[in-house]
């Protein structure tokens, strides 16, 4: 398997992960969505626009551009408006991920963090970087899910595979 069919296959088993998780939260009371957990953003609402931000962030870095803070959340006042930007987040990520190609992941990139720091790193490890970074979060969100006993799927990666190669719906 090449690098970018790899990297494609991590996306696929994140989106699928992350809409298994929104749908949770839609099921929350606004209360619940905004509780403040004790978690690195707080509360799951901003979790989730964290997650989209720095998906969006990183594209944008992709891009040649040179972001200097997150998503405004003021943008975000609701998870239908949270939902909506990241389904586009998420088309605009599969076409950039479709126009690359081995060669283009395997080249380095350089980028600024928000505090001015310059970095160069291959694209391909950027790539797994914001993935694991959702992976991340949706772990904080399982927590947050369980402290308020809210029921949630379990969403770890060999579910996905059982799911996509029909031996267990989910």
């Amino acid at each position: 398997m090449d690098v970018k069919e790899y990297i494609t296959h991590v996306y696929d088993y994140s989106y699928w992960a992350n809409q298994r998780y929104l749908k949770v939260a839609e099921s929350l009371t606004r209360e619940q969505l905004h509780k403040p957990q004790g978690h690195s953003w707080g509360d799951v609402h901003s979790v989730l626009l964290h997650m989209l931000s720095s998906e969006t962030v990183w594209l944008q870095r992709w891009n040649g551009e040179a972001p200097t803070h997150h998503l405004d959340p003021a943008g975000y006042p609701t998870l239908a408006a949270l939902k909506s930007a990241w389904t586009q987040a998420e088309a605009e990520m599969r076409a950039f991920m479709a126009s690359q190609t081995e060669q283009s992941l395997q080249a380095t990139i350089a980028y600024s963090n928000f505090a001015g720091e310059k970095f160069q790193v291959p694209l391909w490890q950027m790539l797994m970087h914001v993935a694991n970074h959702e992976t991340h979060h949706r772990g904080e969100l399982a927590a947050m899910f369980a402290v308020m006993q809210v029921p949630h799927p379990e969403e770890e990666v060999i579910q996905y595979f059982l799911s996509v190669s029909g031996q267990k719906k989910f």
